[in-house]
């Protein structure tokens, strides 16, 4: 008796009879399909079928664990608020500040420019205002009519309550479609937001304490904006600003709650009399009491530029 016949009669304590099987070595046209053996691959059809099922019942369950574990810790999480957010987070409770028209064609470009005597230089501009713009238009009826005395207050206690619609006729004058948002005339209009932050309201200025940047304009319960040039040279050059609404960004649209149909309120600043052909570096900033400026980590403000160009467009030779 051969050794490992011996070994298999020990441990099973029958001896075993099997298919005498073609002990010489395999070559790889015999490993792929080894006729005297009836293999595939070196495994019978018994074994192809055994290994098959035992890896379908492998990963359903692999697949039924791992589903489990996803679905219990979807459960542990609020779809409207998250896990880690406030004050230490990497949230924070400090807004951002944003601006349109941001152009997605060029992400990392801060830069707004276009020529008064080229028609298509600034229509990606006053199409991405206008699409920016719709969206306040097209779930209207899921918002209400807000008066000078409410508040998006209710949407914290009451799920069913709507939030409040924004107002976009404060823009009719002089920041509209009609007019191409001012781009047409060499006096662009750029929208001004804050970052949404979960629950945030802003605290009033108390009334000594209002930055002189925005003392002529600060109205209690608004958000105050004030742009202007980042530099010596750029404070020079950028001319006039007008505010709309003054006040800057309303104050009852707040807070902000992850509801279907809120409206996030902006405001936009109109540079009236921006010189052409030179670049303006802006800084806007946002001003309420719990609102921090950092420029390090440009925390409560943000900088774009804006170079109004006036020259004939360059002709392309075919």
């Amino acid at each position: 008796m051969k050794k490992a016949d011996e070994n298999a009669t020990l441990m099973n304590g029958v001896e075993t009879a099997a298919p005498a099987r073609d002990e010489a070595p395999e070559t790889f046209r015999e490993f792929l399909y080894n006729k005297k053996n009836g293999t595939v691959l070196g495994r019978t059809a018994k074994s192809w079928v055994q290994i098959i099922v035992f890896y379908i019942i492998f990963y359903a369950l692999l697949a039924a664990f791992w589903l489990a574990c996803l679905t219990i810790f979807l459960r542990t999480l609020d779809p409207k608020v998250p896990r880690f957010y406030g004050k230490g987070t990497i949230i924070g409770v400090n807004p951002g500040v944003g601006y349109q028209p941001w152009l997605k064609e060029r992400p990392d470009s801060t830069l707004i420019q276009y020529n008064l005597q080229d028609q298509s230089t600034y229509k990606a501009y006053v199409e991405q205002v206008k699409g920016y713009l719709s969206k306040y238009d097209s779930n209207a009826t899921e918002t209400r009519e807000c008066g000078s005395g409410d508040s998006n207050d209710d949407l914290e206690q009451n799920p069913d309550a709507l939030p409040c619609r924004f107002d976009l006729s404060v823009f009719d004058k002089g920041c509209s479609e009609k007019n191409e948002y001012g781009f047409k005339s060499g006096k662009p209009c750029v929208i001004i937001s804050l970052n949404r932050l979960i629950g945030w309201r802003p605290t009033d200025f108390p009334a000594n304490s209002v930055p002189e940047e925005v003392k002529e304009r600060y109205k209690p319960g608004s958000i105050a904006i004030n742009c202007r040039g980042a530099t010596n040279v750029d404070q020079e050059h950028i001319g006039k600003v007008i505010y709309m609404p003054p006040s800057g960004i309303d104050g009852r649209y707040y807070p902000y709650v992850f509801t279907k149909g809120y409206q996030q309120p902006i405001a936009m600043v109109k540079f009236d009399t921006i010189p052409r052909n030179k670049l303006v570096i802006v800084e806007c900033r946002a001003y309420a009491l719990n609102i921090e400026h950092d420029i390090s980590s440009r925390l409560g403000m943000v900088y774009f530029e804006v170079m109004v160009e006036d020259k004939k467009p360059v002709k392309k030779e075919l």
